[in-house]
């Protein structure tokens, strides 16, 4: 094992550990156009995706690293930089295991390490032993590949969280999903997230596209509109596929009509990246230098870019497009920014581009969009992840009574406002046009200068300028949403129309608990 670390360290010496089979020095380039030397001890295959190949070189045994290397050449050459990387990694994790020598001992010992929910890290290294083998290199002998043909190995398990509703990395309820999107809207208007920051939300959460698909989105592709039978134009936007194996950089997509809100948030983003980039570069950029940019692009790369030549060449790749990661980190900075907690729990609500994927899956499940139907939503080329999101649909139809809503809003957390004594505490309380009044009643002040036109009072009280009165009738506010609740429910039979005013129920019921809290704080004040 040692003369394996001592060979890679020294240049003279790896010339003869590849066997002829590669050229010291020679590069080659991945699928998404990245140039790497194969004796480089890592390679860059995509923005942000590095195989550190010295860390599975080093573990093997010398006379099988030549084979491995032209193996792992292959891959990164033809293969999607994630399944490269998951090739090499899912190497490495067995010879950490039980040690670098590739035998039939070692890979039997391998396999009873795994369990279950493992099974599928052999059945992806299979993949990669067996086009070593087809490819004719050294290192893998008919018996190795006869043993793995003898086994029957089971994939990796298919939507075990979205089965179980897993509370942390399940999909979302409706109130969680509503409180995620209301969150991103209330950081961006206190000014806490960019305007990119928040249409990476909102296109993370409306759409369920993976991170990668949002980073690797240029301003083109939303400026597309369709023509529909009526001669009525509808928004559009395409969103570059991902996890085609062997696909390059934006080589697919597929369409999704947003809503009215989203599209002008995307369009407001389109101009703002626009912008950003003119400014970096310092100067105005044409027409198709422009549809060519980057939706969320790196700013620091582009201002990397030595010259306008090199900017334009790098346009075509993904080297100016934000890294994933980022929108990923977007999506956590809006929960703790805004506390968005999840009532499940009572804590921060967890909250990933696969988490919001499986919320759109299980949603349209429970709306009886069939399983073609889904696979479709979620830019699937096949039908066979859309399975189960059909499956135990009646559990996802929880219904919520007076006692539920009570006992959840506080974990909720709906109401984003100020509880407020009486008029004259309130912010704006000496402008009568302030008043917010249900059914004759007075309600609340609203802090808001100018008018929102929302049909007040029931969306005021998940607003962030909501200042509901200690004295004022939310109980009958409540009473009635609950009522129209369960009219919804018996007349359409859907929980999902039933249940879209459920977090402003939640808002309410936190807003009577504060109200009680709040009197039995002044009685015994009082008492004093």
């Amino acid at each position: 094992m040692m003369s394996g670390r001592r060979h890679l360290q020294q240049g003279d010496a790896r010339a003869a550990l590849l066997g002829g089979l590669l050229a010291p020095g020679r590069e080659y380039q991945s699928v998404y156009g990245y140039t790497f030397a194969v004796d480089s001890p890592t390679w860059e295959l995509a923005k942000g995706i590095v195989l550190n190949v010295a860390s599975l070189l080093e573990k093997l045994e010398p006379n099988i690293v030549p084979g491995c290397l032209a193996t792992l050449v292959h891959f990164a050459r033809t293969a999607s930089a994630h399944h490269a990387y998951n090739q090499l990694e899912r190497y490495r994790h067995m010879v950490v295991t039980v040690g670098g020598d590739l035998t039939s001992a070692a890979l039997i010992n391998y396999r009873s390490t795994l369990d279950r929910r493992t099974e599928f890290y052999l059945g992806t290294l299979r993949g990669f032993i067996y086009k070593w083998h087809e490819l004719g290199y050294p290192g893998v002998d008919d018996a190795i590949v006869e043993l793995l043909r003898s086994w029957s190995l089971k994939g990796n398990i298919k939507g075990d969280a979205v089965q179980r509703r897993d509370p942390g990395n399940g999909d979302l309820t409706e109130n969680e999903l509503i409180a995620f999107n209301e969150g991103a809207a209330r950081a961006f208007e206190k000014g806490q997230i960019s305007m990119a920051d928040l249409a990476m939300a909102l296109l993370t959460s409306c759409t369920g596209r993976r991170a990668r698909q949002i980073s690797h989105m240029k301003v083109m592709d939303v400026e597309l509109s369709a023509r529909k039978v009526s001669g009525e134009l509808q928004n559009l936007i395409q969103v570059p596929r991902a996890k085609q194996q062997g696909g390059t950089f934006r080589d697919s997509f597929g369409t999704f009509r947003p809503s009215d809100e989203l599209w002008r948030v995307i369009q407001a983003q389109r101009k703002q990246c626009i912008d950003d980039a003119e400014k970096a570069i310092g100067r105005e950029l044409d027409v198709r230098d422009r549809s060519w940019l980057p939706l969320f692009p790196d700013v620091d790369a582009i201002r990397a870019c030595a010259s306008l030549s090199e900017f334009q060449a790098l346009l075509a790749r993904d080297r100016l497009h934000c890294l994933p990661q980022a929108i990923n980190d977007v999506l956590t900075r809006v929960v703790e920014l805004s506390v968005v907690n999840s009532e499940r729990t009572g804590e921060l609500l967890k909250v990933s581009s696969r988490r919001f994927r499986y919320t759109i899956g299980t949603r349209a499940a429970c709306q009886g969009i069939g399983i073609a139907g889904i696979a479709k939503l979620l830019d699937h080329t096949d039908t066979q992840n859309a399975h189960v999101y059909i499956k135990n649909v009646p559990e996802h139809v929880d219904a919520i009574d007076a006692a539920v809503g009570h006992q959840l809003a506080p974990y909720a957390r709906a109401f984003q406002g100020v509880l407020v004594d009486s008029e004259r505490d309130a912010r704006r309380g000496d402008d009568p046009a302030s008043r917010i009044s249900h059914r004759g009643r007075d309600a609340a002040t609203c802090g808001k200068l100018g008018m929102c036109g929302a049909n007040v009072p029931i969306p005021c009280y998940t607003c962030i300028y909501f200042q509901p009165w200690l004295d004022g009738p939310h109980e009958m506010v409540y009473a009635e949403l609950l009522a129209d609740r369960r009219r919804i429910l018996d007349k359409t039979g859907d929980e999902t129309i039933a249940s879209i005013n459920d977090r402003t129920i939640f808002a309410v019921a936190d807003v009577i608990q504060r109200c009680r809290l709040r009197r039995e704080e002044l009685a015994a004040m009082a008492s004093i």
